[in-house]
């Protein structure tokens, strides 16, 4: 069976999680004042922090599991293949359609540079696509080569920006810090933690990753450094420079910041800067979601066709077609915009899920389970995630949790056509506390095995016998060997 390729250095790695948060600086700081008043660049601090356990707790699963699929691997993992399908479809989906939100997201910026209306913007983004799919089909290297100069650009113009705004930034401007107390507060905490959700986007693509027990934890915490950085100081530069109640309406303010600085041609340039970056996310986006249904399809979760790799670029073209052509049906006929916001909900739920996967790995104490990187202060780290990560979601309204059950709905769906006759179970029910409650159903199957004297089907490809070597981090490494 071929396998991807490891080409991502630490580098691009760093460029393919930083791009997937960078947009939202670009479109929801302006937004976020008029929830919380001049205090967004605090929100966007303590959103930072909120979402510190998730990238803890996912850069010890993926230093243990080092596969593509991500969160969708460490849950089923740790839950089984009923969850695992939950979280690999409704992440697929939470990520195809933040990529589709992006680029339709465009038109806020496209109309900086030229006039367009709204079947045009829509053209441009199919188009947008399809070079992002051409750059996703021909491989990871070039994909990353993309990302590194898209992503220093867009880098190089916020720094300008934060030093040039510090000149003109105006303390009176900042009244009122919190424009409708603690709840507002807390409601922009919520409504900016879906900026750095990226952040641990990379995990989904760790088959590609030169090196990924050092690389992997790296890369995640410096990119939420120093999306962190950038994040809190453009928004201090932006509410230091822009009346609130101008930025309250505004989904371009770093266009509104430039040009208020510098006049048209540094509004120009922030169109520009605008525009490539929304396709950064984009290009990050596909990159990361299409693995998804690569690695569920492997585990024959979904059409197995999903799971193949080209003999060619080395790529999973199935899958970047599949999820491309869902992103193209989502920028032609669906609101993305609202959807990718309640998609996001359901992936603060999928944060909490990887946080209680750490907890269920060491708790039951599997033999297979040996990260190079372990998250600190552990439990306490987790239990915070877990329970700031509920509060949030409270915060984000009716709407997304309903589009979290409609989530769990479709991957239960998806799960009864394909994933019901796996024979894999979780490391919950084979090692777990819980693991009575399937004792009898378990002592059935094994009295019909031995009644029909066969032998389980560990994975139908395996067809050798493979020796411990004492260096396996995972079950998954025996069967790839």
């Amino acid at each position: 069976m071929k396998k991807l390729q490891r080409t991502l250095s630490l580098p691009g790695a760093i460029a393919v999680s930083v791009g997937g948060m960078l947009s939202g600086i670009f479109v929801l700081p302006g937004l976020a004042v008029g929830i919380t008043g001049s205090s967004v660049w605090l929100a966007f601090l303590v959103a930072s922090v909120c979402i510190l356990p998730a990238v803890l707790s996912k850069s010890e699963l993926a230093t243990a599991m080092p596969k593509s699929g991500g969160t969708y691997v460490y849950i089923e993992r740790a839950f089984g293949p009923l969850f695992g399908t939950v979280a690999g479809i409704g992440l697929w989906l939470s990520l195809l359609l933040k990529s589709a939100f992006s680029l339709v997201g465009l038109s806020a910026y496209l109309y900086v540079l030229i006039e367009v209306d709204a079947s045009s913007t829509k053209g441009i983004a199919l188009i947008a696509l399809l070079i992002i799919l051409l750059l996703n089909v021909f491989g990871v290297k070039k994909v990353e080569k993309t990302q590194l100069v898209i992503v220093s650009i867009s880098v190089v113009s916020l720094i300008a920006i934060i030093f040039l705004g510090a000149n003109s930034f105006d303390s009176r401007l900042l009244d009122p810090v919190f424009s409708d107390g603690s709840s507002g507060f807390i409601a922009g905490v919520a409504f900016l933690y879906i900026s750095y959700a990226g952040v641990t986007k990379i995990a989904a693509v760790a088959g590609e990753i030169k090196n990924p027990e050092k690389n992997l934890p790296r890369t995640m915490i410096v990119s939420l450094f120093l999306i962190t950085t950038v994040y809190v100081f453009v928004a201090l530069v932006l509410v230091g420079n822009i009346e609130a109640s101008v930025l309250s309406t505004d989904i371009k303010p770093i266009h509104t910041l430039f040009q208020s600085i510098g006049g048209n041609t540094f509004g120009y340039i922030a169109g520009v800067v605008g525009v490539i970056t929304l396709l950064s996310m984009a290009n990050s986006g596909i990159l990361a979601s299409s693995r998804f249904p690569f690695a569920m399809g492997k585990d024959r979760l979904m059409p197995g066709f999903l799971g193949s790799v080209s003999s060619k670029f080395m790529t999973p073209i199935p899958a970047i077609l599949t999820t491309s052509g869902l992103i193209a049906l989502a920028i032609i006929y669906l609101d993305v915009v609202k959807i990718a916001k309640l998609a996001s909900a359901f992936k603060v739920l999928m944060f909490i899920f990887n946080e209680l996967s750490v907890i269920v790995l060491r708790e039951t104490n599997a033999q297979w389970y040996n990260p190079s990187f372990r998250s600190p202060l552990y439990p306490y780290v987790q239990i915070f995630g877990i329970l700031s990560g509920i509060v949030l979601l409270t915060f984000l309204g009716i709407m997304p949790l309903l589009s979290v059950f409609g989530v769990f709905a479709l991957g239960f769906f998806i799960f009864l056509l394909y994933g019901s006759k796996t024979d894999r179970s979780g490391v919950i029910v084979n090692y777990g506390i819980f693991s009575f409650l399937f004792k009898g159903s378990n002592s059935k199957k094994e009295a019909s095995v031995k009644r029909k004297e066969s032998k389980e089907v560990v994975n139908a490809d395996a067809q050798v016998v493979v020796p411990l070597l004492g260096e396996e981090s995972s079950p998954e490494m025996l069967v790839e060997i």
